[in-house]
């Protein structure tokens, strides 16, 4: 069954990096993954290749369920748009976010 996952692009509020990232890691994190659904998740900071910087520097990618990605997904979004999660002002409000399927995959060699 191909994997499914929900990108989330974001950026600290200005100066608050730091800060962001203990609420991110501590708190956020947990909360989303413990929505049904939701497998795991990993965050990353965003590198930028070459002269343009990235108009983020904050990834975060959510393993959903491969059963029922969109049902999971519709979850996450009801709980952050009823105040189910503790959100904080360190976040940056220019958040990208995308649900993305695997099409194949090429064994490591």
């Amino acid at each position: 069954m191909p994997s499914a996952k929900f990108v989330v692009f974001s950026n600290a509020a200005a100066g608050r990096d730091d800060e962001f990232n203990r609420w991110y890691d501590n708190t956020h994190l947990r909360e989303v993954c413990d929505v049904p659904g939701v497998l795991g998740a990993t965050r990353y900071r965003v590198k930028s290749l070459g002269d343009a910087a990235p108009r983020h520097r904050y990834l975060a990618i959510y393993e959903l369920d491969p059963a029922d990605p969109e049902a999971a997904l519709g979850r996450i979004l009801e709980r952050a748009g009823s105040g189910g999660f503790e959100m904080s002002d360190t976040l940056d409000p220019a958040v990208e976010t995308l649900l993305v399927e695997e099409l194949a995959r090429s064994p490591a060699r």
